[in-house]
């Protein structure tokens, strides 16, 4: 049976989850979440950059962070209570592996001029 959380509402995604079963919600590493209500082990929510899709996932890929809750109930906001310079270098280190995974699929095209055939 689902539970509407009282403490359990913002985190931050340990570890990549798909969300292949039924309703559930796909996550990267480093998303942040609300979380709406919790079951055995789940939580049911969304991530904060697309508020819109809400879904399922494990409770144990989730890092719990200390949050302000304003509106509590339906139409409740979660307002992450961290320190400015933890908030923008979680943002720059999640832009880098942005441009890390773009880096890395560059190459994996690449031939090096060496081996490439003459035509």
């Amino acid at each position: 049976m689902w539970i509407p959380t009282e403490q359990e509402k913002y985190g931050v995604v340990l570890a990549s989850f798909r969300g292949t079963i039924q309703h559930g919600l796909p996550l990267e590493i480093g998303d942040t979440v609300q979380i709406l209500e919790k079951c055995e082990g789940w939580y049911r929510g969304f991530i904060l950059k697309n508020p819109n899709i809400k879904g399922i996932f494990p409770s144990c890929f989730i890092h719990l962070k200390n949050a302000h809750v304003k509106n509590k109930g339906q139409f409740e906001t979660v307002i992450p209570v961290e320190d400015s310079v933890i908030t923008e270098m979680t943002s720059t280190l999640r832009e880098w592996g942005h441009v890390e995974a773009a880096l890395c699929e560059e190459r994996r095209g690449f031939v090096p001029p060496a081996l490439a055939c003459d035509e």
